[in-house]
């Protein structure tokens, strides 16, 4: 999976990822009752475009993001990798 853009939003911090394959979301909005859950896109109100049983998912999109580089926002992206530490 090759990973396009990184961006944090400042609702809470929710995280977009845009790849190859997608773009991506983990939820982190101020009052979220999906905390840290995958989307497809930005979190919907309904949470329909939520991804059930999206750990296979996540593996990959963490471990496509440890090659991914911007030097302006690294410290950003290291931030959200120890985060998100999946073993």
């Amino acid at each position: 999976m090759e990973i396009k853009s990184f961006i944090l939003f400042r609702d809470g911090g929710t995280v977009r990822i845009e790849t190859d394959k997608g773009i991506f979301c983990f939820d982190n909005r101020i009052g979220t009752k999906t905390k840290g859950a995958l989307y497809r896109d930005f979190p919907k109100d309904d949470n329909s475009n939520l991804i059930e049983n999206s750990h296979d998912l996540e593996k990959e999109l963490i471990e496509s993001l440890r090659h991914y580089k911007d030097d302006s926002i690294q410290i950003t992206i290291d931030w959200f990798l120890k985060s998100r530490d999946i073993r």
